[in-house]
């Protein structure tokens, strides 16, 4: 039977915890990092977890930006994870496309993501970032 401290809030009571230094470590690291993909060709496997507004500051005017990411638990080859985020406007434009279309679904459609270089802009001077994300057929 929960206590009401545990019914409210969700979370055991200290006194009620077992000896933690005993208890099996998730796998999961749960401090993210911001993936910034340098050659053409690197990849990330994993489930993308949600789309998330992140705070960046803009290193030429310092002024503070609301950034939309894509938030990913990635699988490392060691069968480790890690939390990973990216605002690249293509990369999340693809994912939101692809979770209104049904073929993504956050926290279960496995993936790969791949970094597939950089394109000059018809548009502007500017160079964006081009991506693969392609479901994994288990």
């Amino acid at each position: 039977m929960k206590t009401e401290a545990e019914n409210q809030t969700g979370i055991a009571t200290l006194d009620s915890l077992p000896n933690l230094h005993n208890a099996k470590v998730s796998p999961r690291e749960l401090s993210s990092t911001y993936w910034t993909p340098e050659v053409e060709g690197e990849y990330k496997v994993g489930v993308i977890m949600e789309i998330k507004e992140e705070n960046y500051t803009d290193d030429k005017s310092g002024e503070t930006v609301k950034l939309p990411c894509i938030i990913m638990l990635n699988q490392e080859e060691d069968g480790s994870f890690n939390t990973i985020r990216n605002g690249s406007k293509r990369l999340v434009a693809t994912i939101e496309s692809a979770i209104e279309s049904g073929e993504l679904v956050l926290g279960q459609t496995p993936i790969r993501l791949s970094y597939l270089g950089k394109r000059k802009n018809k548009t502007n001077s500017y160079q964006s970032d081009r991506w693969s994300v392609k479901p994994i057929v288990l």
